[in-house]
């Protein structure tokens, strides 16, 4: 596929951006896709690009192995109460409250090297990809990165600007933006079977994509409010997947890979010592956690 050849479809801004902030947190409706074939959408007024949708045509059961093979946690959504099954790959930053001390590969990495293996050498497809049919706008994102001061061993791959991304299994998501992230844009290819619904809508342009199976979108998710419609299964095994990478902002401050790890090692090292002297009555033990009585 030449991709400099996308379609190019023009679509209506419908909703004003304080609209559609108002739509986020609610769960968001069954809509019929308005999406459904290879394109890139821009906006009518503006011209500027809003949405990229086409099959990866490449390799996509290898892609499809590693997401089945891999192990997922479940959250509960605070503002919703929906939950999600989830697994999150890449890098992941400092979170000293999680004793997260370093900025560091995600558990994935570690725990089943050859699946985040296979989604990091898709990262990297990806980058290809949105060069080859937005070279300006992959430019820009480069430049966001740079003047932001991340530093380059924290992306996926050399080309690929995504820091990190999150496999989502058969999980319907609110109307949200990706506000954690970097101004850049996402990458979310899609894999499924016998699953009716899971849309991506974008309320702003009226827009929904159908997310067809061994289909990728690229779309500004840190921008635009979207969501996924609900979903039903078709059949006992049925599944839709969708793989999103993205630039975390929390990367920005994070050293280099060496020098996370020394003062990750010299953290550990300090709390642990800490704890031992506290124990032995040396020191007053960490009030953190501990229940004020009232008297």
């Amino acid at each position: 596929m030449n991709l400099a050849e996308l379609p190019v479809y023009k679509v209506k801004r419908v909703m004003t951006e304080e609209d559609a902030s108002a739509l986020v947190g609610t769960t968001v409706p069954e809509f019929e896709p308005t999406c459904n074939k290879e394109g890139i959408w821009i906006d009518e007024d503006t011209e500027e690009v809003i949405f990229v949708y086409f099959p990866m045509e490449q390799e996509v059961n290898l892609l499809r192995a590693a997401v089945l093979n891999i192990n997922y946690g479940e959250t509960i959504r605070q503002s919703s109460g929906l939950k999600n099954k989830s697994r999150t790959f890449g890098m992941a930053p400092r979170k000293i409250f999680q004793r997260r001390e370093t900025c560091r590969p995600t558990t994935l990495a570690l725990e089943q090297p050859s699946e985040h293996a296979v989604l990091i050498a898709f990262a990297e497809r990806f980058a290809q990809l949105y060069k080859e049919f937005a070279p300006d706008l992959y430019e820009n994102d480069k430049k966001n990165l740079e003047n932001a001061g991340l530093s380059d061993e924290w992306r996926m791959t050399d080309d690929a600007l995504w820091t990190s991304g999150v496999v989502n299994k058969s999980s319907t998501l609110p109307y949200h933006r990706d506000g954690f992230n970097f101004a850049t844009w996402s990458a979310m290819p899609v894999i499924r079977r016998d699953m009716s619904g899971g849309y991506l809508t974008l309320p702003e342009y009226d827009l929904t994509c159908s997310c067809r199976d061994g289909w990728v979108t690229f779309f500004a998710g840190y921008k635009y409010v979207h969501g996924v419609t609900p979903m039903s299964p078709k059949t006992k095994d049925a599944y839709r997947y969708s793989i999103v990478y993205y630039a975390l902002r929390g990367m920005k401050d994070c050293f280099t890979y060496a020098v996370e790890t020394a003062k990750g090692k010299e953290s550990r090292t300090n709390r642990e010592d800490n704890m031992a002297r506290a124990l032995k009555g040396e020191i007053d033990m960490p009030t953190i956690g501990k229940v004020k009585k009232i008297e």
